[in-house]
């Protein structure tokens, strides 16, 4: 069959008007134990930032496989978002540092972050990055060892662990003074090892943002744009999916 210039020229525009992020990208998403926001449950990856990207891929009419999504150590999660053109991960806090690092999708959902540690503790009036012998429960390169890097906190005060189930286990057994971890999901991981969260409280908070998507920055900005604006449809549609049933701890 022959074209006509008229027909070929028809053709061409409607290719050139439709949006490249119409058509489904390669990206590779990771994603770590953080619950209850993304965690692994009888073999299968659950929790809230889940429901939502499956919502907006299913917005976006994109296949969405779930046996493509690997759930990493944090640390593991944060390199490879660095490392790999083609990756972005959920959730992880925003911040400005992490914003020129990284493109954001999002606010998909308010996240916390605070100090955390045994209820009789008493550190007022003190300043916590001058205390020699204390120690501190992080992730390596989650928001909470982030953020006390950027207040002063010394290498030697860190006690690195590999996810928050290990935080508030090693809290429990006072193998760390404290844990820099959000509130609501050290409580979600409090519940899991089965330890009392009314034992512990909140020492100091340290930052308050929201949990989002972000992707490697070699990531087209037009897809970013897409899913952006894809997570504010789905969250006015149906605005449960991002809600929790639990409190931070008190």
């Amino acid at each position: 069959m022959k074209l006509n210039r008229a027909n070929l020229f028809i053709m061409l525009s409607i290719f050139f008007m439709c949006p490249a992020s119409a058509v489904q990208p390669k990206i590779n998403w990771y994603t770590e134990d953080y619950p209850p926001f993304n965690y692994m449950h009888e073999g299968q990856i659950e929790g809230i930032s889940i429901k939502v990207l499956r919502a907006m891929y299913k917005q976006l009419d994109w296949t969405f496989d779930e046996a493509d999504i690997l759930l990493m150590p944090w640390a593991r999660v944060y390199k490879t978002l660095e490392d790999s053109p083609n990756a972005c991960v959920f959730s992880i806090t925003y911040t400005e540092e992490r914003a020129r690092q990284f493109n954001f999708i999002g606010p998909m959902i308010h996240n916390t972050v605070s100090l955390i540690g045994h209820k009789e503790s008493d550190y007022s009036d003190v300043d916590l990055k001058n205390i020699p012998g204390l120690k501190v429960g992080v992730v390596k390169n989650d928001i909470g060892h982030q953020l006390l890097v950027k207040e002063g906190f010394h290498e030697y005060q860190f006690v690195y662990l590999k996810t928050g189930y290990e935080l508030v286990r090693m809290l429990k057994l006072k193998r760390v003074d404290l844990i820099a971890y959000g509130d609501v999901i050290a409580r979600f991981q409090f519940s899991r090892a089965h330890i009392d969260p009314n034992n512990y409280k909140i020492i100091a908070p340290l930052y308050q943002s929201f949990l989002g998507m972000a992707c490697n920055k070699a990531v087209d900005d037009e897809v970013i744009k897409t899913l952006n604006q894809t997570l504010v449809e789905v969250l006015k549609e149906h605005p449960s999916l991002a809600t929790w049933h639990e409190e931070g701890v008190q």
